[in-house]
C-alpha cells in the first residue's frame, strides 16, 4: 500500500534559493494593486512596483464625471432646449435608446396587416353597444380556394366565450362545384332573399350573449355576395377566436383597433359553377367596398405562372378565352337556377 502522508509536508526550493537563510522565498508572493500601477523586473529578478500617473489620472477623471453624473438630479439638456446644448444620448451612462425595437414592431404590424388583407381589404363596423358607440375592424383576405373574413371585438366588453356566430345558406362538400346547389340550404335561402341587383348567397350573423336573460349584442350582420360551401363531412361553417396582433404603440393612426384584442375569424370555402375555375371576390359582404381584381397580387402572379411556357400572344389569347368561358358557364347556371326556381312548387309545412 502507498504511503501519501510524505508529500503533506513537501517544501519547494530552487538552486538558488538553497542555502539562504530567507525564509520568505519559501514560496510565491502576491501583490495586489488597487489601481494601475507599473511593474519593472531587473536583471537580477528584483520586483519594482510604482504607480501609474496617466493611469491614476484617467480613472481619477473618469470617477469624478461618474460621481458627477451619479449625484446630478438635473436631466441632460438636448438640443432645443433652453440652454440649447446638444447631448448624444446613447453616449450617457445606463441610456438605453430602443429605436431598432420600434422599428421591428412597426414592421412586425406591417406584416400582420398585409396577412389580414391579402387580395382582399379592410371595412369598418360601427355599433352600439352599452350605451357606447364602437367601430371595429373588419379585414377580408382570399386565395384561389376561400375567403376569411375576421371581425374585431374588445375582450373587455365581450368576453370571448360569449361570441356565437351563425352562417347561413352554405352548399353541401358534394355541391361546391355546382354553385346552384341541388337540395341544398341555400337554395332555399336564395328564394327568400332573392335580389336581382344584389343577389345574396347566404348571410352571416356574429353576437355576443351575455346575462341570465341571454341578452344579445348584434357585433356584425352582413349578406353574402358569392355562393359558399361546406367543409367534407361537415354541417356548419367554423369559426375561430384569435389575438389581432394590433397595436397603436408604434403607429398612432390606428387608434380604432386598440380596443379589439380577439378577431372572429371565419374561413368560408369557394362555390364555383364548374370544377376548374377559380373565382376572385370583389367584396366579401354586400354593401362592402369593391376592389379591383383584375389588380389581384396572387391571381396576376398565377397568370404569370400559367403563361410562362407559352409567348406573351398565345398566353393573351388563352387568358380571354378562359375569361369568356369562365362568364359562360356562370350565365348558364344562373338561368337553369332561375328557370328551376320558376318550376319549383311551394310546399305547405
Amino acid at each position: 500500500m502507498v504511503d501519501y502522508s510524505k508529500w503533506d509536508a513537501m517544501k519547494f526550493s530552487d538552486s538558488d534559493s538553497e542555502g539562504s537563510d530567507n525564509d520568505d522565498d519559501d514560496g510565491p508572493r502576491v501583490t495586489s494593486l488597487n489601481q494601475p500601477g507599473r511593474v519593472t523586473i531587473g536583471a537580477d529578478g528584483s520586483v519594482e512596483i510604482g504607480q501609474s500617473s496617466l493611469g491614476s489620472s484617467s480613472t481619477q477623471q473618469q470617477q469624478k464625471k461618474d460621481d458627477n453624473f451619479s449625484s446630478s438630479s438635473e436631466l441632460p439638456v438636448v438640443s432645443g432646449s433652453i440652454s440649447g446644448d446638444a447631448v448624444d444620448i446613447s453616449s450617457l451612462p445606463n441610456a438605453k435608446v430602443d429605436g431598432g425595437e420600434i422599428q421591428q414592431k412597426q414592421q412586425q404590424q406591417q406584416k400582420r396587416l398585409e396577412q389580414l388583407t391579402r387580395n382582399g381589404g379592410k371595412h369598418t363596423n360601427t355599433i352600439t353597444a352599452k350605451q357606447s358607440t364602437l367601430n371595429l375592424p373588419i379585414y377580408w383576405s382570399q386565395d384561389r380556394y376561400a375567403v376569411t373574413l375576421r371581425v374585431g371585438f374588445p375582450t373587455t366588453q365581450f368576453p370571448s366565450r360569449t361570441v356565437r356566430v351563425k352562417v347561413v345558406g352554405a352548399l353541401k362538400y358534394e355541391d361546391r362545384h355546382s354553385a346552384v346547389g341541388s337540395g341544398s340550404m341555400m337554395t332555399d335561402y336564395i328564394a327568400k332573399q332573392s335580389d336581382d341587383e344584389n343577389p345574396s348567397y347566404g348571410s352571416i350573423r356574429i353576437v355576443s350573449v351575455s346575462g341570465s336573460d341571454d341578452q344579445e349584442t348584434v357585433l356584425f350582420n352582413g349578406l353574402l355576395p358569392r355562393p359558399i360551401h361546406l367543409n367534407h363531412e361537415e354541417d356548419e361553417v367554423e369559426f375561430e377566436i384569435e389575438d389581432s396582433g394590433i397595436k397603436n404603440d408604434v403607429d398612432v393612426h390606428i387608434a380604432e383597433e386598440t380596443c379589439c384584442d380577439r378577431f372572429v375569424s371565419i374561413t368560408m370555402p369557394k362555390a364555383v359553377p364548374m370544377h376548374g375555375l377559380v373565382l376572385w371576390w370583389d367584396c366579401p359582404i354586400i354593401g362592402f367596398p369593391k376592389i379591383d381584381v383584375s389588380s389581384i397580387h396572387d391571381r396576376n402572379i398565377s397568370n404569370l405562372s400559367l403563361g410562362s411556357a407559352a409567348n406573351t400572344s398565345s398566353s393573351s389569347s388563352s387568358n380571354v378565352a378562359k375569361k369568356e368561358a369562365f362568364q359562360k358557364a356562370w350565365d348558364e347556371a344562373h338561368d337553369m337556377f332561375r328557370e328551376k326556381m320558376k318550376k319549383k312548387e311551394k310546399q305547405s309545412i
